[in-house]
């Protein structure tokens, strides 16, 4: 998925999230090539934005940074994508890009 703003900023963005666990988690799990965002790293962020690991600052802060970074509507995602495949997808290996794409699309 393509980011609607710089890798920087989108780093920058994702340190706001006011949880250590997620800050210690970027690097493992936010990695961005040539602009596009892989679909394990967009689960991990829409995990993020979905529970916040039971805090609601959390949560809300990592919605805001998803819609700010992604170019799909956290609602929209939400809706077509179950939080079960985003939770075993977010930690898996494989490509899961055309899955996701076709969730999205449903």
């Amino acid at each position: 998925m393509k980011l609607k703003v710089s890798e920087e900023e989108a780093l920058n963005r994702l340190e706001s999230i006011p949880h250590e666990t997620c800050r210690k988690g970027i690097e493992r799990h936010w990695l961005v090539k040539n602009g596009e965002v892989k679909a394990q790293d967009v689960c991990w962020l829409f995990c993020w934005a979905k529970t916040g690991t039971n805090s609601p600052t959390a949560a809300a802060v990592s919605k805001r940074v998803f819609e700010q970074l992604l170019p799909i509507d956290f609602d929209h995602f939400d809706r077509c994508v179950p939080h079960e495949f985003a939770r075993t997808t977010r930690y898996a290996s494989g490509d899961f890009e055309m899955e996701l794409a076709a969730m999205l699309r449903a």
